[in-house]
């Protein structure tokens, strides 16, 4: 999985004996931003990162639809209701999957379940997808909180997030 979302060198910059916020920590020191967030994801499962990232982007002003979205994932990460997964699907796309509410809506739509409408015989997504969306989502998160700074700020500000809801370990 790691070939999928790290760059050889972000590959080659993380040890084996550290844990994903540590090897993130490693790779932010050459300003490896991207692969430092593919660690976060690829430390933990989809679900769990998918509920930080959430939380992450209701930080941010919201218009009514990306509140309603927002909501629906919220509920969805509750009860895995799949016409609610599909619900969110739709409004994810409509939100544009350019950002990080709707790359987060489409990683929760890769997550589980067929991609194809239930008349239709089941079609599943690759396992790597919806970890790889959720590393999307992250990236567009880190650029919309560096704002006009490098988005390594964004990331470093998503790090320390990440660090904070593991209890600083």
């Amino acid at each position: 999985m790691k070939e999928k979302l790290m760059t050889p060198e972000g590959i080659a910059g993380c040890r084996i004996a550290d844990n994903g916020y540590e090897n993130a920590l490693n790779l932010m020191v050459t300003s490896q931003w991207e692969d430092a967030l593919a660690c976060l994801v690829l430390d933990a499962a989809p679900e769990k990162v998918l509920s930080w990232a959430l939380q992450q982007v209701n930080a941010l002003p919201l218009d009514e639809a990306a509140r309603l979205c927002a909501g629906d994932i919220s509920q969805w990460l509750k009860t895995h209701d799949d016409a609610l997964r599909r619900d969110i699907f739709q409004q994810a796309e409509a939100l544009g999957f350019d950002s990080p509410l709707g790359a987060l809506g489409l990683a929760l739509f890769w997550m589980q379940g067929s991609m194809t409408p239930d008349e239709f015989d089941a079609v599943y997504p690759e396992p790597h997808l919806a970890p790889l969306m959720l590393h999307c989502a992250l990236k567009q998160l880190a650029v919309k909180l560096a704002a006009d700074n490098p988005p390594v700020t964004g990331a470093q500000t998503l790090l320390a997030q990440w660090q904070r809801m593991q209890g600083g370990r």
